[in-house]
């Protein structure tokens, strides 16, 4: 039986023009742009970025309401939130102060989200974020345990993004064991660390929340959609199997040429929809 057709959505800044070459940023001169571009082009959904840039609109009384009035304006929803801000800010291993304020501020994002209606604070665990030792998972799961009272009152799912091995992964959300915390999967993550999509996305069905779509080679960056070592056959095949539903977040590398970024986007929306109209049922 097919699943249910997710929707394809767009990373936040992805729609800009890069700034001093970053891949990802919160693009803080074009944001309001973006709805319009988005919907322009065809997606319904835009991931948020939430990173060090102050202050982001989502954590100001006039950013929500200009965010809900976008929203409703060009018929965007904003279901999840990528908060890029704890891959430096980090939630373990860190000075005791440090740790509070970081604490403090995934509490008032929780609170933030549910103002836009998003479900998801998706928290990268990878690169200078990564969960390198029984330690650093040891004490993540003890400070993650004291924002999931906000996240669950707020109906808000803390979806984590890690590097780790499947098994290790399931182990960590098996450990934490809340249905608050959940897992991204990241289709160029998984081929740059060499795992098979069809292990890895089964191994972690039950806790997929939040699918990111991109390419990368083996050991490599990030590389535009198709030329790099993702087997999307293989990932878009077991999402649908697994009955995965959920947004599909394009997180595509940005092409250095003369093209715009909407055309980029626009070529990687095509070539995610051929995968989704191939393994989806739609609807």
């Amino acid at each position: 039986m097919l699943a249910k057709t997710p929707k394809i959505g767009i990373m936040q800044g992805r729609l800009s023009s890069s700034v001093d070459g970053k891949i990802q940023y919160f693009p803080a001169l074009s944001w309001r742009q973006e709805f319009e571009k988005a919907a322009e082009n065809g997606f319904k959904v835009i991931e948020w970025i939430f990173d060090q840039y102050e202050p982001n609109p989502i954590l100001t009384p006039s950013g929500i309401l200009d965010i809900n009035s976008l929203c409703k304006k060009h018929n965007i929803v904003i279901n999840s939130i990528c908060a890029d801000y704890f891959m430096d800010c980090k939630l373990f291993d860190e000075p005791e102060s440090n740790l509070e304020q970081n604490i403090s501020v995934l509490e008032e994002l929780i609170l933030q989200a549910k103002k836009i209606d998003a479900t998801i604070i998706e928290i990268p665990f990878v690169d200078a974020s990564s969960l390198k030792t029984t330690k650093n998972k040891d004490e993540l799961k003890i400070n993650l345990q004291r924002v999931i009272p906000t996240a669950e009152k707020n109906d808000i799912t803390l979806v984590l993004e890690t590097d780790l091995p499947p098994l290790d992964f399931k182990e960590l959300l098996s450990d934490i064991d809340h249905p608050s915390v959940m897992a991204n999967y990241d289709s160029g993550n998984s081929a740059s660390l060499g795992y098979n999509p069809k292990e890895e996305i089964t191994v972690l069905k039950k806790w997929i929340k939040n699918v990111h779509i991109k390419d990368r080679k083996l050991h490599g960056g990030t590389v535009p959609l198709g030329s790099g070592d993702t087997n999307f056959d293989h990932c878009f095949s077991t999402l649908s199997e697994i009955q995965y539903s959920g947004d599909l977040i394009i997180q595509g590398a940005r092409v250095a040429n003369n093209e715009t970024p909407e055309t980029t986007c626009k070529k990687y929306q095509e070539f995610v929809k051929q995968y989704v109209d191939k393994y989806y049922i739609q609807n």
